[in-house]
């Protein structure tokens, strides 16, 4: 049997680095999607491969290129191709996009898509159409993981239920914000031919969840027979 632990979470610009990397390696994710990852011009590639190297992962793709959505994985996560996607923004809006890669642990392929959506509904739609093609270039089971910006019952939510991705999570989920936790935005959503398992925010204590981001994270197993 193989399994894979992938993690997702917004990490509110990575400069709580202290209590992130106690959040990250309590988990041990073998792929992690990470949203809002450092945003530096000229810096931002060796900022947020510090932040990989302090987690003990290992940058995979993304990054300001990728709407600051990034995923790091373990040195055992075979990576075929990577792909980056930046949304068309208004002026002084922030930076939007996703990042997409072809993995392989074992003999058993799958794709992950990291997002983190727009705050309004129309922009949110236009880039989830968009993700959907993406993940439509990749083999065997696909993730879409992020901060989705809206509750399960939005119009993304539903057009990625509609895509045939399928949310394992519970309504007690909630994820922002994470000193108070009132809305379910932070999600893992999987299509494919695996089992997913163990869909939940990390068991670790509150108050250092608190002091590493505004979000909660969420983790979810992937296992193959």
């Amino acid at each position: 049997m193989t399994s894979v632990r992938l993690l997702t979470y917004n990490i509110l610009g990575g400069k709580a680095r202290v209590a992130l990397r106690s959040v990250v390696r309590s988990v041990e994710p073998d792929v992690m999607v990470v949203n809002e990852s450092p945003q530096a011009p000229v810096v931002w590639r060796l900022q947020c491969t510090t932040l990989a190297r302090e987690w003990e992962l290992q940058h995979v793709a993304g990054g300001r290129n990728a709407g600051r959505n990034m995923i790091l994985a373990q040195p055992h996560i075979g990576v075929a191709e990577t792909h980056v996607i930046r949304h068309r923004q208004p002026r002084f809006q922030p930076i939007r996009g996703a990042v997409a890669a072809q993995l392989q642990v074992d003999s058993h392929r799958f794709g992950v898509v990291g997002c983190h959506l727009a705050l309004g509904q129309e922009a949110r739609l236009a880039q989830v159409e968009q993700l959907l093609q993406t993940a439509d270039l990749l083999e065997g089971p696909v993730v879409v993981a992020g901060d989705l910006n809206e509750p399960p019952h939005g119009a993304v939510w539903q057009l990625l239920r509609e895509a045939g991705f399928v949310d394992h999570g519970d309504a007690d989920h909630l994820t922002f914000p994470a000193e108070h936790p009132v809305k379910r935005i932070d999600a893992v959503l999987v299509r494919g031919d695996v089992q997913v398992g163990r869909h939940r925010i990390p068991g670790i204590q509150p108050e250092m969840l608190r002091l590493a981001s505004d979000h909660l994270p969420v983790v979810a197993t992937l296992t193959w027979p």
